[in-house]
């Protein structure tokens, strides 16, 4: 975590060298570092079959297990499918087969860069291995990438749930930014940047927009306390959209996704929308 006096000090030096600075935090949006969190659901996917499917190039691997109605677990920037951990058994005693993948640059996906286009591609042909899912549940920038998927590359899930998303690309990146302390100018700079790597602009991916065009019934999950992506941004997605919304008063960005009563939740708006597996049937 940076602190207020790193902040200050990446703050001065980048106003006075705004361009290193800028390819700095350009990267930062770009190369993820390794998920270096603590597993909270190490064994969550034990006995779950792997398979891998290829991405431009990059192994991307997609663990399933389960019958009934598949839901696919989409996890966070630098984080891995563990981080959806919490999600993984109580789906399955519903009656619901789980696939999950990491997404590439994470994880155990090959890769070093994550450019937003390729996480989007990668969920969306994690969908086409497993079979087209029923519901998609999806945190943070792999929320993002998931109503990306739907846009550009047709994955037409049931409903989604979007946990922690943000409203568009660039807010995200700008988020980052602040967290780093960059300048102004060094923002600009970093914006500049990603955009040539994206070869479009970051205005370019917005969800807000999105979600008024898209099928799906949707559900927003957002804490009140995320000091990352704001709680304006899933307002602001509600309010373009028909999406319904969790609203929970603390959780943060990713403490978020341990919340088994928001687990609860989440599983029974699934359910009213997928019916589940009855093995009695």
């Amino acid at each position: 975590m940076t602190t207020r006096l790193q902040r200050g000090v990446v703050g001065a030096l980048s106003a006075l060298m705004p361009a290193y600075f800028g390819k700095i935090g350009a990267r930062a949006f770009l190369c993820p570092c390794p998920n270096g969190s603590r597993r909270h659901w190490a064994s969550a996917f034990s006995g779950f079959e792997c398979r891998h499917t290829e991405v431009q190039g990059y192994r991307v691997p997609v663990w399933t297990s389960g019958t009934g109605p598949l839901v696919l677990l989409v996890h966070g920037w630098e984080r891995d499918h563990f981080a959806m951990g919490g999600f993984v058994q109580p789906l399955l005693e519903a009656g619901y087969a789980v696939a999950a993948l990491d997404l590439p640059a994470h994880g155990e996906a090959e890769g070093r860069k994550a450019p937003l286009p390729l996480l989007a591609q990668a969920i969306a042909e994690a969908a086409l291995l497993t079979g087209q899912p029923r519901a998609v549940i999806a945190h943070s920038v792999g929320a993002a990438m998931t109503v990306l998927a739907m846009e550009d590359h047709g994955m037409l899930p049931g409903s989604v749930v979007l946990i922690a998303s943000p409203r568009t690309a660039k807010d995200y990146a700008m988020a980052q930014a602040s967290q780093q302390g960059l300048s102004r100018r060094a923002q600009e700079v970093m914006v500049a940047r990603i955009n040539t790597s994206l070869g479009e602009p970051l205005d370019r991916y917005r969800v807000d927009k999105a979600l008024a065009s898209l099928a799906p019934p949707t559900l927003l999950v957002h804490a009140e306390d995320d000091a990352i992506v704001p709680v304006t941004d899933a307002r602001a997605n509600q309010r373009a959209s028909s999406a319904q919304a969790i609203w929970l008063d603390s959780g943060g960005h990713n403490r978020i996704l341990g919340d088994s009563r928001m687990i609860s939740q989440v599983i029974d708006w699934v359910k009213a929308r997928t019916k589940p597996f009855d093995s009695s049937a």
